[in-house]
């Protein structure tokens, strides 16, 4: 099937929920549809589909909407799938948004030679990290921007045509090997299969003749869309409509999804779960989303059960979104005050007013930020790849799986006792370490047998010029430091043996890319981030803070948490959320991000603190329902 006829199918216009007073708004622009843009769409095949996002009206007494819609009220269209990204720079493409040229107008040098030349192939083991911080990094990436041009990835096989590059398709970005390449040059292989990312352009929204940028249908919010989707339509299926759970099957002892996806297409006999999550594409995707996915799916049944218990009178509708709510609250406090805080460093993070030192509120929502996630902050951290281990270490060290073999394949989890064994391998294996090197099941073959090749650092450079993004020398600027005018400037953040070797590889200072520049730069004092990516890090957390109403320490509107209730989220970790919903996870480090050892080891679950539902009791609620 025709990439495009399987995306226009994954996002048609669900069963209208409109009122006669919802509002049609431009998903591009973000203004309700004039009858102007409503002529240009008529002539795109699905161009109501896919061009426009309906908004009911905004609620005041609301809480967050499935769709994303009334995020923030100001721009309520905003928030939802299908609206663009936005950037902390324009961008910078050459002619018809084709890939920006070198300086003197020649072709920017290959990113399989740049990678080579200054990342290598190895491995050394991270002296502070596990490996369950890089699944929950990996996971909510995909909670926030689509991978669905993968769909045009995997199957498109004439971007390197005998191996010679082919620059006729627009949809190719093939990456050339080059002769002296140091593991390629004893193969036939002198071209890496490449396609561009999925834009507006593509789907018909945008004429040729506007800037490209990226088409994403998910919500670019951290809010559980893999768990829960992201249209009304979707989450009405994956509900089970009693008790406010989500629908559910046992697969031996374990809780899974009801029902099965058709995407785990790299399942192998006896493998034959495929999870029918709320986003079910993109959970079976890779194993530390689909993991990640599994635990937080059973958090929302754990959590509705309890509410169910100490609240007997209240209806489906009021558990389910109750549990949703907390659901996401506590997601929102791992990932801010226990994950990516330790990245940036705890010190810094309370300095730029990303995380607080609290009991109460924090109402730092401004309506004049638009919700979104920063097109920068999606590729510069591509950058944790070098954080990732190619393989994955069973429960005790019991065996390795290689990681790139496992895409696809959800359908593993249910075999051979396979999810206990990685959970547990999770949070006592080590991530990979912070350097310039990259693991080789991850530097040449990270989509396993689906590509000959795949190059992941180079891909990911690749991936920045497919964006537009400006120049390195430009992003120095807007983060602090002076553009370099002479290569030795740079040696404020990049090593000298670095410099030199991106000296010899590009004609000009202003060449020089800022994806490239991230993978080399050295690690920010004070942080585990080079300066580059802190600061687009920075400016992307602070955005998903200020834009969100329903971020979960907001306290300005009905439906957010008491007091109270803010207070016992702040109480749970992952280890926690590892403990009740994890595979047989009976023992575990308080602070399961980090490796295990003296200050770190572990503790009977019975230990770790979590969530105190009864501050969500209902004194109205009399204890026994009546029937």
């Amino acid at each position: 099937m025709d990439w495009k006829i399987s995306l226009l199918l994954f996002v048609a216009l669900e069963s209208t929920l409109a009122q006669e007073s919802s509002v049609l708004y431009d998903a591009y622009f973000g203004k309700p549809v004039t009858e102007k843009r409503s002529g240009y769409l008529a002539g795109v095949v699905n161009g109501t589909s896919v061009c426009t996002v309906l908004v009911r009206p905004c609620r005041k007494d609301e809480g967050r909407r499935v769709d994303g819609t009334c995020t923030n009220p100001k721009h309520p269209s905003r928030g939802a799938g299908m609206t663009p990204l936005p950037r902390l720079l324009p961008p910078h493409y050459g002619p018809g948004n084709m890939l920006r040229p070198a300086s003197d107008g020649s072709e920017l040098p290959s990113t399989r030679l740049i990678r080579t030349s200054l990342i290598a192939d190895g491995t050394f083991a991270n002296h502070e990290f596990s490996l369950l911080a890089t699944h929950v990094l990996v996971a909510s990436a995909a909670d926030n921007v689509d991978l669905f041009y993968l769909i045009r990835y995997f199957p498109v096989s004439d971007c390197c045509i005998g191996n010679v590059r082919n620059r006729i398709n627009p949809g190719c970005i093939p990456i050339p090997v080059p002769d002296d390449d140091p593991f390629l040059r004893i193969t036939q292989i002198k071209c890496l299969n490449l396609t561009r990312i999925i834009n507006y352009q593509d789907v018909g929204c945008l004429p040729i003749s506007l800037p490209a940028d990226r088409y994403s249908v998910v919500t670019p919010l951290l809010d559980l869309s893999l768990i829960y989707g992201y249209t009304e339509a979707r989450i009405r299926t994956i509900r089970s409509n009693q008790g406010g759970e989500l629908a559910f099957r046992m697969e031996g002892d374990r809780e899974v999804p009801q029902g099965n996806s058709i995407f785990c297409l790299s399942n192998r006999p006896p493998e034959t779960s495929c999870y029918n999550f709320g986003d079910d594409y993109q959970s079976n995707l890779l194993p530390g989303i689909y993991m990640t996915a599994m635990w937080f799916f059973r958090e929302h049944n754990r959590i509705a059960r309890g509410l169910a218990k100490i609240n007997p009178c209240w209806d489906d509708e009021k558990l389910f979104e109750t549990a949703r709510q907390i659901n996401i609250a506590q997601y929102q406090y791992i990932f801010y005050y226990e994950l990516i805080v330790e990245f940036i460093g705890r010190k810094n993070a309370l300095a730029e007013g990303l995380i607080y030192e609290t009991d109460g509120y924090v109402n730092d929502f401004d309506p004049h930020y638009e919700p979104g996630v920063l097109r920068e902050y999606i590729l510069g951290t591509r950058w944790f790849h070098n954080f990732q281990s190619g393989k994955f270490e069973n429960g005790k060290y019991i065996g390795r799986r290689p990681a790139p073999d496992d895409g696809l394949r959800s359908g593993i989890l249910a075999i051979n006792n396979t999810e206990a064994d990685l959970t547990q391998g999770a949070y006592i294996q080590p991530a990979d370490k912070f350097d310039y090197v990259m693991a080789p099941d991850l530097a040449e073959r990270y989509f396993g047998n689906t590509q000959l090749v795949n190059d992941l650092p180079a891909t990911d450079m690749m991936r920045g010029r497919d964006a537009g993004l400006q120049p390195y020398n430009h992003y120095r600027k807007i983060c602090g430091m002076k553009p370099a005018k002479h290569w030795e400037d740079f040696y404020d953040t990049i090593d000298k043996d670095k410099v030199e070797v991106l000296r010899r590889i590009y004609d000009d200072i202003d060449d020089v890319e800022v994806m490239v520049a991230i993978y080399i730069e050295r690690l920010m004092p004070g942080s585990y981030l080079p300066p580059t990516l802190y600061c687009i890090v920075v400016h992307n957390l602070r955005l998903w803070r200020r834009s969100d109403k329903f971020f979960f320490e907001h306290g300005d509107f009905p439906a957010a948490l008491t007091v109270p209730q803010l207070n016992a989220v702040r109480k749970t970790s992952i280890a926690r959320v590892l403990c009740d919903s994890g595979d047989n996870v009976k023992h575990i480090q308080p602070a399961a991000f980090f490796r295990q050892g003296p200050w770190n080891h572990p503790v009977s679950c019975k230990e770790i603190p979590g969530i105190n539902l009864n501050k969500w009791k209902d004194h109205w609620c009399p204890k026994d329902k009546k029937k």
